[in-house]
């Protein structure tokens, strides 16, 4: 039998009512505030939150759940059915998503571009390892340099393969992701461009590029994040 669009997609949705009560008390809603939802799934984050919230737009690209939700008729509630990552000019203070895994790359370069006030953002375990690495570690890649550059992120719960229908085969953990500076999309571009060449001596790469710069026999992957997204820029 061939697989639905949900499950091509790899959603595994939150199902633990104590879970979902964590990660909305995390959020520390206020009434005056927008919040931007990446996945609706089957809507049941997205009601706590429209009941604290000012005013909630959430995104789901696949629409059959877009269709489901739609039925939640909420006054304070706005559903899109497109990917919110293609979106450009939204205005909002809170992003909270609970997506694919496969989607979370996405979710930090398009977050890096944009002006908030706070993120709560489930992950894979292994995907908030990689955001925490350091220079040299075995999971430093681009995304790390661009997450550590752009923003404060503080772990806050790890969630269990039990949380979820389906379960997934791997463990979450929920971050918090306050914004410390904003970069363009190029800067991002160029950052994803950098680590191709992630094994090259970083003062090779530099010169290729026109910068006039030292790093002794640093390879890129072993740069600090300042000094990739310095070159990236």
């Amino acid at each position: 039998m061939p697989r639905s669009r949900t499950q091509k997609l790899g959603q595994h949705f939150l199902v633990d009512q104590s879970v979902l009560e964590k990660i909305v008390q995390a959020c520390v809603l206020g009434k005056t505030e927008t919040v931007c939802e990446a996945g609706t799934g089957t809507g049941v984050l997205t009601k706590e939150m429209c009941s604290r919230a000012g005013r909630v737009v959430s995104y789901e690209v696949d629409g059959q759940l877009f269709r489901q939700a739609k039925l939640m008729q909420i006054a304070n509630l706005e559903l899109v059915n497109r990917d919110l990552f293609r979106e450009h000019d939204i205005e909002f203070d809170v992003f909270v998503s609970n997506l694919p895994y496969s989607k979370s790359r996405d979710a930090f370069e398009w977050l890096a571009a944009r002006k908030f006030d706070r993120a709560i953002v489930m992950v894979q375990k292994e995907f908030a390892e990689k955001l925490c690495s350091r220079p040299g570690d075995k999971y430093y890649r681009a995304i790390t340099t661009i997450a550590s550059y752009c923003f404060a992120i503080e772990p806050l719960f790890d969630v269990g393969r039990d949380a979820f229908e389906p379960r997934p085969n791997v463990e979450s953990t929920v971050l918090k992701i306050t914004p410390i500076r904003r970069v363009t999309e190029q800067h991002i571009k160029n950052a994803n461009l950098l680590f191709s060449k992630r094994n090259k001596k970083a003062s090779t790469v530099a010169a290729k590029m026109g910068i006039d710069a030292d790093f002794g026999q640093r390879r890129v992957f072993q740069l600090e994040p300042a000094e990739i997204m310095g070159l990236a820029g």
